[in-house]
């Protein structure tokens, strides 16, 4: 319903954007972005009045691709797919395509989540995300906080992600997964290791189904997470921060609930 390319100094503010098909916002190329405000909904397949059986196929509410300084600041989002979602490319060569590049500099702040497949996603389509914050932002029955997705077609490497202050209730809060949707296996002697490193997870105070869910292969490699202040009841009670390298704790508790 919204799409800027190749532009600089773009401000979207007090927009209500609602019942998108496909991606709802996405800017590519861009410098500069401020999404202030605004008001994005499509139907999700549980409280869909428009599609009672799937809701909105794909309808992420932000897609930032290709692009550098970007604000999102008090944003209500509620769609079938992801909330606010990092891309720049995919497949064996992305990283040498010209019509690629990073994600970087990007702010989520002060925002509220419905249900949306999660608050912030980096992936499958990013080949280097870079100086990324989401906090002092609401989840209400969000499927997921952070996701991570790796593919094993495309070489990736996102670092120094920040999650801060953020409330609420989702089901799995850090999600890490590998990513086959529309893969397409090519071979590359020079094919890079996939890495995320410097995230830090600090001040949640959530109730959560599965607040660690990370499942690893080894086409990736995770280093040097921080996870500080944590309150968390959880469901699954699965936190296992070791099978992360160079991992640091401090403060986190975790309550097992029913």
């Amino acid at each position: 319903m919204l799409y800027i390319s190749n532009s600089k100094n773009i401000t979207i503010q007090d927009v209500k954007i609602i019942n998108s098909p496909f991606w709802t916002s996405h800017i590519y190329k861009c410098e500069n972005v401020r999404y202030l405000g605004c008001y994005i909904y499509a139907p999700n397949y549980n409280i869909s009045k428009y599609f009672p059986e799937k809701g909105a196929p794909s309808s992420d509410a932000i897609d930032i691709d290709v692009c550098k300084n970007v604000l999102i600041n008090g944003c209500y989002m509620n769609v079938n797919d992801d909330g606010v979602v990092l891309k720049g490319g995919k497949g064996t060569w992305a990283d040498i395509d010209e019509n690629n590049g990073p994600s970087s500099e990007i702010i989520i702040e002060n925002c509220s989540f419905g249900k949306v497949g999660a608050m912030l996603t980096l992936g499958s389509e990013s080949i280097y995300d870079r100086n990324v914050i989401l906090r002092n932002s609401v989840a209400n029955n969000s499927d997921c906080g952070l996701r991570l997705k790796f593919r094993p077609d495309t070489p990736q490497h996102y670092e120094y992600i920040t999650v801060e202050n953020i409330t609420g209730t989702c089901g799995n809060f850090l999600a890490i997964r590998p990513w086959t949707q529309f893969y397409v296996p090519e071979e590359r002697e020079d094919m890079p290791l996939t890495i995320c490193n410097n995230v830090v997870i600090k001040d949640i105070n959530m109730i959560t189904d599965n607040f660690f869910d990370i499942r690893l292969k080894d086409y990736f490699k995770l280093s040097n997470f921080s996870f500080e202040n944590i309150r968390v009841k959880d469901r699954t009670m699965a936190f296992d921060p070791y099978l992360i390298e160079n991992t640091k704790i401090l403060d986190v508790e975790i309550k097992k609930i029913n």
